[in-house]
């Protein structure tokens, strides 16, 4: 079915995406349909040209679920978007979705970013849906990285929130992608985050929760995730944070506990071998250090004749490259 056609019954009130389908399997054409059914669609697809033109001087990519272009991905979900909106490149590599709430901790932002970073390193996608808080970090991540796809709740014409649109803007730069199912001048609203979170979904091989309260709306895309067959990871905190709450919950529910930023590679083997981490020359002295044996920062000052402050950064740098995890008061290598 043509995209000018397919837009314009995605703008017919009262049609979803199974109906689209089930049109363009039936009739061919939404022309056809319009005749047996006796509908105008002259309104619509007078918008859907509109659309059209818009979009294409705005850089906006329209995609409909009979385009080749269309991620394979996606396609396999429970209804998916029959129109999607895409501002930059959409990959088929491996992807991961690394999500969580927008008030989080300094630990989850650390481990959100040091996360994203070291998969993308890897030629994994790191997919988020650009909100503040975890969704940021992994962002920011991933762009030291590799690339990254951001799922928006809103139109592409107007990033939300504000204060992330130079972010979205280097996503788009790194090679990554925008992607929303929503056309062109749609304002934010709180019902359009569930639809947004199955995209999230539904564009990963997996999903990785990072740090979310009891009421996350991470959960809805651990809930589709579940539905779709992924692969559910969640971070453990600490047992007395109000941000760890909903992801310890989610271990003792049968989710992964990603304990280990390496766990998450079993799935993809066939990325373990590939874009070794590049250690600055700084760095390396720390690593050989550690290669003996697990060591506390003060043993590591005195044999280094490193002061603690400086040690300490170096320590943070290598936690963030996920070369080095702290074990209570022990640094040790991954």
């Amino acid at each position: 079915m043509e995209k000018l056609e397919v837009l314009a019954l995605s703008f017919k009130r009262g049609i979803g995406p199974k109906k689209i389908t089930e049109i363009a399997e039936r009739y061919g054409s939404a022309e056809e349909w319009a005749r047996e059914e006796k509908t105008d669609l002259s309104q619509e697809l007078e918008r859907a040209e509109g659309e059209i033109r818009e979009a294409e001087r705005l850089g906006i990519k329209i995609i409909t679920l009979f385009d080749g272009e269309y991620p394979e991905k996606l396609k396999n979900i429970n209804s998916p978007p029959p129109v999607l909106y895409v501002k930059g490149n959409l990959s088929n590599s491996p992807s991961v979705a690394v999500v969580g709430s927008r008030r989080c901790s300094s630990y989850g932002r650390r481990v959100a970013f040091g996360l994203s970073k070291f998969l993308a390193e890897r030629g994994i996608c790191i997919i988020s849906g650009l909100a503040y808080g975890i969704d940021s970090a992994a962002h920011r991540g991933a762009l030291e990285g590799g690339t990254t796809v951001a799922v928006l709740g809103c139109g592409l014409d107007d990033v939300y929130p504000r204060g992330n649109r130079e972010l979205a803007e280097r996503i788009v730069e790194s090679g990554g992608a925008l992607v929303s199912e929503f056309p062109l001048r749609t304002k934010v609203s709180r019902e359009n985050f569930p639809r947004r979170n199955r995209i999230v979904a539904g564009l990963s091989d997996a999903v990785v929760v990072v740090e979310a309260g009891e009421r996350s709306g991470s959960f809805i895309t651990v809930d589709f995730a579940l539905e779709q067959g992924k692969e559910v990871f969640s971070v453990p905190g600490p047992i007395d944070s109000p941000f760890s709450a909903g992801t310890n919950r989610l271990i003792k529910e049968g989710a992964a506990p990603l304990t280990d930023y390496g766990d998450i590679l079993e799935l993809f083997p066939e990325n373990n071998v590939q874009n070794e981490v590049e250690v600055s020359e700084h760095l390396k002295p720390v690593i050989e250090a550690l290669k003996s044996s697990p060591k506390g920062i003060d043993r590591l000052s005195e044999e280094l004749k490193l002061p603690v402050r400086k040690l300490s950064s170096l320590l943070f740098e290598l936690e963030v490259l996920g070369i080095v995890r702290r074990e209570g008061a022990l640094y040790q290598l991954c």
